[in-house]
């Protein structure tokens, strides 16, 4: 078969909502089927990528509209003609949110004029994520035509059929897979002068990620008064906004930005817990990779993250991601750190049993089930 891929993420090196379509692609080009894919230039430089041409994707560079000759470009041509020149059997948009397709009207236009069956996977919504009426309308169309609508978790699911006022048909719910594998936990960090070191991994955009929620929680008296250092993994543009934010809390010396790290494993030998006060979420990919590195988490309950911490026993769910909130959550954390390790182990042990159901070859069959034309 010819399966075609369109992923509407872009701005990141390699972000986790790319796992599951790559790994897709991997397998189908592994069973002799001809894979096709339209993805972000920014993606060329990643080892999954490459590994994918290597193995015969056709891959097709989206470049970002930065310039005035990009956007002319982009009004004159249509940027899905090689793809409906490859004529695929079916085309699988891996969509960075529930509403990407909207805000992309070449693409809502080629999946509802072309006669060429899609299945629509959400990588991602929220609770605050919302839309307007017309793209609405325009993602009910899209869900409707769609032969199979695939989500990362559940919530995702529950959200995106409130925000569309309907039900959506032919739903799938698949977990995107773990992007750290390990055979055993990863040796327990010494704590040292009796300094507890939490890690927040996650882009600088708070609005999502929550970092600005954690900061006013670690700026109150209570925190100021313990042991404690947060380091937060990952880039973005809001640095220099968090950066002051630290300093406006009075708790800058113990935030230290550690930027992106290549070797994921290495982030856990140096952390005892993660910290998420996420706004929202669709895996998240960064909490099993904690998880199977034997560590413990505190999170905001949203995306996968209830399938994943049984609340007290491997981790600490937050009910929404307020200052109270989680600073109730933190508070009994704090409380419970000296079983931080053992928690630890019971949550790798968890995500090992998790790994015999391979998501990437589930979406695979749900693929080849599709009656093409």
């Amino acid at each position: 078969m010819k399966i075609g891929f369109i992923s509407t993420v872009h701005g990141h090196p390699w972000p986790g909502s790319e796992y599951l379509w790559a790994a897709t692609a991997n397998e189908l080009l592994a069973k002799g089927h001809r894979v096709y894919a339209q993805c972000s230039v920014d993606f060329k430089n990643s080892p999954q990528l490459k590994k994918l041409i290597y193995s015969g994707l056709n891959y097709e560079p989206i470049k970002p509209i930065n310039s005035r000759f990009e956007r002319i470009r982009q009004k004159i041509l249509d940027p899905y003609q090689k793809l409906k020149n490859w004529k695929p059997d079916l085309v699988v948009v891996s969509a960075g949110s529930a509403f990407d397709v909207s805000y992309i009207p070449k693409l809502s236009n080629y999946l509802l004029a072309e006669n060429i069956p899609y299945i629509l996977f959400c990588q991602f919504n929220a609770e605050g994520f919302w839309i307007d009426e017309g793209n609405r309308k325009t993602m009910q169309k899209i869900y409707n035509k769609s032969r199979f609508s695939g989500f990362v978790s559940t919530d995702n699911h529950r959200i995106t059929e409130r925000q569309l006022a309907q039900k959506i048909n032919n739903s799938i719910v698949i977990r995107p897979p773990f992007p750290l594998q390990l055979e055993e936990p990863l040796p327990w960090p010494i704590v040292k002068n009796d300094e507890w070191h939490f890690a927040c991994v996650a882009r600088l955009e708070s609005r999502w990620k929550g970092q600005d929620v954690l900061f006013e929680v670690l700026a109150q008296p209570q925190w100021k008064k313990r042991g404690w250092r947060l380091n937060l993994y990952g880039e973005g543009a809001e640095r220099d906004y968090l950066e002051k934010l630290a300093l406006h809390y009075g708790i800058a010396d113990r935030v230290f930005f550690v930027g992106f790290v290549t070797d994921r494993a290495e982030i856990w030998r140096n952390n005892h817990i993660q910290v998420f006060p996420t706004r929202g979420e669709g895996g998240p990919m960064v909490l099993t990779e904690g998880m199977m590195a034997g560590r413990s988490v505190v999170i905001s309950d949203c995306g996968n993250a209830s399938f994943y911490v049984n609340d007290g026993v491997d981790g600490f769910l937050v009910e929404f991601p307020t200052v109270q909130c989680f600073s109730k959550t933190l508070e009994k954390a704090w409380e419970a750190r000296n079983q931080w390790q053992e928690m630890g182990l019971f949550a790798h042990r968890k995500l090992k049993a998790l790994e015999h159901t391979a998501p990437e070859k589930e979406l695979m069959d749900f693929i080849l089930s599709v009656p093409f034309r």
